[in-house]
């Protein structure tokens, strides 16, 4: 941070000038661990260590095992510091070169894990399993739309349709008056099956209501809803809404279990249908 000078201080070595990200002294030292670390890991590997590790073995075998962990771990901690000098200076310590802008972000990406899939190697941004299941997705919402605006039809319900809820009024519950006045089958879809797609309001002034297909058939059924004369006809493009896939899909979520490789039919059937492979 800056001192009341307005100097820089490096918060490792402390001194002015620089900060610790450029600090060379910082840099000097993650060198020194790589070329340590790695030359400890060729020991262990050449079994220039064995007869000390033959001191806490008791057969061949345990000294194997030794031999191979430590090798690994000593591996594992040169390959951090190879990663950390490469990310300061953008030179490879294994190799000596320097690298490219292109080339460094490669090297990074190699370890980042996708937030939706995850797999190695790419980002949720950029991830093909996560455009792949979208497309299904939007296949499946329209069946499911589909499948909703035909059981409306079928229920007779449509612009006008009277509703009756159960509201506090007076010092009592008292059948309210509502009336069909929208329908929006973009509510519908995969993820929402059985999304609120009919909106019901009040000449009253109690204010709206959305009510899903289930719901109201379900009203219908005891009658607490009167279908109308005809059927709604809604337009064509009614059907064609769909969530955008940050929406379908959000960066908070992993991915659904229905979309995997032991996912459900309708999933499965889809992508053959569209012709995308199963997720390994």
């Amino acid at each position: 941070m800056p001192s009341y000078t307005g100097t820089i201080r490096c918060s490792h070595c402390y001194e002015q000038g620089h900060n610790k990200r450029k600090c060379p002294r910082l840099t000097r030292e993650i060198k020194e661990q790589y070329d340590n670390q790695s030359l400890i890991a060729e020991r262990y590997r050449n079994g220039e260590y064995d007869s000390k590790l033959a001191r806490n073995c008791v057969s061949e075998a345990d000294v194997n095992e030794s031999r191979e962990w430590n090798t690994n771990y000593h591996a594992a901690r040169a390959e951090d510091a190879r990663k950390q000098y490469l990310k300061r200076t953008k030179i490879d310590l294994a190799t000596g070169k320097k690298v490219t802008n292109k080339a460094a972000k490669a090297e990074r990406m190699r370890n980042v894990k996708c937030g939706y899939c995850g797999e190695r190697g790419h980002t949720r941004r950029v991830c093909t399993a996560v455009k792949q299941d979208y497309e299904v997705f939007k296949a499946l919402s329209k069946k499911y739309r589909q499948t909703a605006y035909a059981k409306l039809q079928e229920l007779n319900v449509n612009i006008g349709s009277m509703v009756f809820n159960r509201r506090w009024q007076n010092g009592g519950y008292q059948n309210c008056i509502y009336l069909v006045t929208a329908f929006d089958m973009s509510n519908v879809d995969y993820h929402e099956q059985d999304g609120k797609c009919v909106k019901v309001s009040s000449p009253q002034g109690h204010g709206d209501i959305w009510l899903s297909v289930a719901q109201l058939d379900s009203l219908i059924q005891r009658g607490k809803a009167h279908a109308s004369a005809s059927p709604v006809t809604l337009k064509p493009n009614a059907m064609d809404g769909v969530k955008l896939i940050k929406e379908a899909f959000p960066t908070s979520d992993d991915r659904r279990y229905g979309y995997g490789r032991y996912g459900h039919d309708e999933v499965i059937a889809t992508r053959e249908a569209l012709g995308i492979p199963t997720p390994l």
